[in-house]
């Protein structure tokens, strides 16, 4: 198979033209060849005289070692999947193998050292049934092909940054319109992160565009949430993403200065490869020789797996416009046209209908009987660091060691126990409860009566008196 110039650049010769470890009986073109189809690329982009093509970044050389380090069916397979030629990375699934890959993914992420997974369990902790769902698991195996070491380093990870994104009160269900704030929600409605069922690339895997060029926003952490909230809103339920892989493209023509710094570059590339899904391609697509730097960074910290489908295009909007076509992109169903204009119109309904969905749901867990998971505020009846580590708990001991002086030198089991009621009452007026897990800890969690909870204060008092 002939390739193009996408594969010239990082396989069969290095960015300046020479020679890499591949022979010239090893490719399927001749060096000379090579070298002339990428001269002719030189001489085209620098026809754009307002930019000189930026020299080969370290994270580009990386890229070259990577496809270096694969075998010649290997790097086929890559430029195919790229190309949207053929799913190679697609793995051939039954419901025996499913059972047996989250059977084994749980077992190896409860060998994993305590402090390597510590929002994972807090989460774990306040819904079980939230974390250990097979279709939850599933999708993060589907993200390393089932490759059960680096999916629980994804999936821990994954945990870990949802944490510092959103907080233990978000931490042990999915993210909805109503769990975002303002800033979150204004960026998501800036509609600069796109995609929509007919977003896809001639081989109808799903795409997603990030119009970095029109962002605005001012918020990088609204801007993170944002990112999450997208992305798993294109993952979930989507069997054919997460099978296939999805292809990314990032424009960045026409981006200010100073918008994409390598600070903002590595914590993107860190938060994306905590969430559940592989790319198929990542397109990069820029008019500014300074990016590359950013750019560069942006490929050091990926994975290996996704540094070799990554691509970088350098030129006009038009001039990436054509070459994002060589990879099966079609300008049709881009959210950016010819001008460089972004279209909102259809990820507007994306988003209102996404809303509408989550608000239902909403409703439906609020009008529930049953506690799927508690927040921070409440007090968790149970044994162990997990439990007397949890947010209310410490909140609760806090109050213990305020009043213990008082509860020791009360004379009658009768001024304890007010001691400990209005201990109760003062955690319930600023939102708490005391709550037990269901018989079936897959059901969630049950408020226990004023008793138990008295019971529950005594108990740390006297644990706190030892």
């Amino acid at each position: 198979m002939k390739r193009g110039l996408d594969y010239v650049t990082y396989g069969d010769v290095s960015l300046d033209g020479t020679s890499t470890s591949l022979s010239e009986d090893e490719s399927t073109g001749s060096v000379s060849q090579c070298c002339s189809i990428w001269n002719s690329g030189n001489r085209r982009l620098a026809s754009n005289a307002r930019r000189k093509k930026p020299t080969p970044s370290e994270g580009e050389r990386a890229v070259i070692k990577d496809l270096n380090a694969l075998s010649i069916k290997e790097r086929e397979d890559v430029y195919e999947e790229i190309h949207g030629i053929q799913n190679t990375n697609t793995i051939k699934e039954s419901p025996e193998m499913i059972v047996r890959a989250v059977a084994d993914l749980q077992e190896y992420i409860d060998k994993m050292k305590p402090n390597k997974k510590k929002a994972y369990e807090l989460a774990r902790l306040m819904s079980p049934r939230f974390v250990e769902d097979k279709d939850f698991m599933l999708m993060f195996l589907r993200a390393d092909l089932f490759d059960v070491a680096k999916t629980a380093t994804r999936l821990v990870n994954s945990f870990q940054l949802k944490l510092e994104l959103f907080g233990i009160d978000k931490l042990a269900k999915h993210i909805t319109w109503e769990d975002l704030d303002d800033d979150t929600r204004n960026d998501v409605q800036s509609y600069t992160i796109q995609y929509y069922p007919e977003l896809v690339d001639n081989a109808g895997r799903t795409v997603w565009v990030a119009a970095m060029a029109h962002d605005t926003h001012t918020n990088d952490d609204a801007h993170y949430r944002n990112t999450w909230y997208t992305v798993m809103g294109m993952m979930m339920g989507n069997e054919n993403a997460q099978k296939r892989g999805i292809v990314g493209i990032a424009h960045m023509v026409g981006l200010p200065e100073g918008r994409f710094g390598n600070a903002v570059a590595l914590r993107s590339m860190q938060l994306l490869e905590a969430l559940p899904y592989r790319y198929a391609a990542l397109h990069m697509c820029y008019d500014n020789p300074r990016l590359k730097a950013a750019l560069g960074a942006v490929q050091l910290v990926a994975s290996a797996q996704t540094r070799v489908r990554f691509r970088t295009h350098f030129g006009t909007h038009m001039e990436c416009q054509y070459e994002l076509m060589a990879f099966g992109l079609n300008q049709s169903v881009f959210p950016i046209d010819t001008v460089g204009n972004l279209r909102k119109d259809r990820y507007r309904e994306i988003v209102d209908m996404r809303r509408t969905l989550e608000a239902e749901i909403e409703e439906q867990r609020r009008n529930s009987s049953a506690i799927e998971y508690p927040t921070s505020k409440d007090v968790l009846s149970g044994r162990g660091k997990a439990f007397s580590n949890f947010a209310g708990n410490v909140v609760m001991t806090a109050f213990v060691d305020q009043c213990k002086s008082n509860f020791l030198e009360a004379d009658s089991s009768g001024k304890k126990n007010a001691i400990s009621a209005s201990i109760v009452k003062t955690i319930k007026e600023k939102g708490g409860r005391f709550l037990k897990k269901c018989k079936d800890p897959m059901d969630g969690w049950v408020e226990i009566s004023d008793g138990l909870a008295k019971e529950k204060v005594n108990y740390t008092f006297r644990a706190r008196n030892k």
